[in-house]
């Protein structure tokens, strides 16, 4: 039997006796909401969230709320990667800052919605290293190729390749919400250019 039809029978299954041309099914789902309005600390706070992501059924989904002004990038990229395998739907909105690391969850989401209070802000890492100087150039080397792999994911048709170059040596920059909604869109226009890409939904005014 194909494929489909063992899902109709089981439905079929599911279904209390009734009469008429009409046949209900309810089915269990859940809405989840996801508070990140705070900084973005070490990755063990977010294990709820990482467990939610997880665990979520294809009926669900889950709504992350961002209002943060950034922080660490080893928490956010543990919640984007969560985020890509959650069987459910998975959106953020951004109804507030959505700063530094916080912009690139925004950014990597299935769907995103951007509320008129929303202002984002980009920039590259902070970060430090001691020890002897081959092992600081070493270490420095490498976290520098690691947050520019990471910065071309997130940002990749929200900025220019130009932009994107001058983020990577240092420049920041700020977007109101109108101009965050026609960057995000590009991006989408991007991300559904590439070869095989997941689907997106575009939840925010694409720019004619």
């Amino acid at each position: 039997m194909a494929k489909a039809n063992e899902g109709i029978e089981e439905l079929m299954m599911m279904m209390p006796e009734q009469k008429g041309l009409i046949r209900t099914i309810t089915q269990q789902m859940n809405t989840h909401l996801v508070f990140i309005d705070d900084d973005i600390r070490e990755p063990s706070n977010y294990r709820d969230v990482i467990h939610c992501l997880a665990t979520c059924g294809e009926n669900d989904s889950v709504n992350l709320l961002v209002n943060s002004s950034g922080g660490r990038t080893d928490s956010i990229w543990q919640i984007i990667e969560a985020m890509k395998g959650c069987r459910g739907d998975v959106s953020v909105t951004v109804i507030g800052a959505a700063y530094s690391a916080a912009s690139m969850l925004a950014c990597m989401a299935p769907e995103c919605y951007i509320a008129d209070s929303a202002e984002f802000m980009l920039h590259t890492a902070h970060y430090g290293s001691i020890g002897t100087v081959p092992n600081v150039k070493g270490q420095t080397d490498f976290a520098t190729r690691q947050i520019n792999k990471l910065l071309d994911q997130a940002y990749k048709g929200f900025l220019t390749d130009k932009e994107l170059e001058e983020l990577k040596n240092g420049k920041e920059f700020w977007f109101d919400a109108d101009e965050a909604i026609k960057r995000m869109g590009k991006r989408y226009k991007y991300l559904n250019g590439l070869s095989n890409p997941k689907p997106r939904k575009v939840k925010v005014e694409l720019e004619e």
